[in-house]
């Protein structure tokens, strides 16, 4: 499936009655190798070799984005040292603030483990809430992972080869927020809201020398 058939068809897709289609369509653009020598090709043609339109950060490409969703294409090393594992924020429990559908495009696949949050929001830092039974799932092409907004926790544990994915990150349609995104210790226990605001400061930091005067935005 091309870029430009997968966006119109999320383009007339109910969001929440429509998740099947949408995992579906997911896994078939998955198929697709020529995604990100056409987005580059395409990004080349439009700001030239500015990144400002193109990269989400140290290892993401952003493939489309609207109102509506964002499709990112994103690279997974593994990791021998720590500081390797803190680039791609391996091995920390969080949670997101959006629906997101992940896709295995490359490589063996990072490993994801998931628990639910059965406690009501909001939460608070330093109190542990109630959780469901551990998942653990293999990011391998083929593979289509749907994660709600808010009611998980999950972490990333670095692949055996380098890996890619896609993820579909669905935007919030109400502003009215019940809660963050939060990040956990290794026992769960909430620790603060936001992740990895260090490392995305930094990197729109990095961007802003590599590209004076473009006006750089990071979500």
């Amino acid at each position: 499936m091309k870029l430009e058939t997968f966006v119109a068809r999320l383009g007339s897709y109910d969001m929440q009655r429509d998740k099947d289609h949408i995992i579906e369509d997911l896994r078939q653009l998955a198929t697709n190798r020529s995604l990100l020598s056409d987005h580059l090709h395409a990004t080349i043609q439009q700001d030239g070799f500015a990144t400002h339109n193109s990269l989400y950060n140290v290892y993401a490409y952003v493939l489309h984005s609207n109102d509506l969703f964002t499709l990112r294409m994103g690279f997974w090393s593994p990791a021998d040292t720590y500081d390797e594992r803190e680039t791609f924020i391996y091995d920390l429990n969080h949670s997101h603030d959006f629906e997101m559908y992940a896709a295995g495009y490359s490589g063996d696949g990072y490993v994801t483990v998931i628990r639910e949050i059965l406690d009501e929001f909001p939460l608070q830092t330093g109190k542990t809430p109630r959780l469901g039974k551990e998942r653990i799932i293999k990011l391998a092409p083929g593979e289509v992972l749907y994660m709600p907004a808010l009611t998980e926790i999950h972490k990333q544990i670095a692949p055996q080869s380098m890996s890619a994915s896609l993820s579909l990150l669905i935007h919030p349609e109400s502003s009215i927020k019940i809660d963050e995104a939060w990040c956990f210790d290794e026992n769960y226990m909430p620790l603060h809201p936001g992740i990895a605001a260090q490392e995305t400061a930094l990197f729109t930091q990095t961007l802003s020398l590599l590209n004076p005067g473009q006006p750089v935005a990071v979500h």
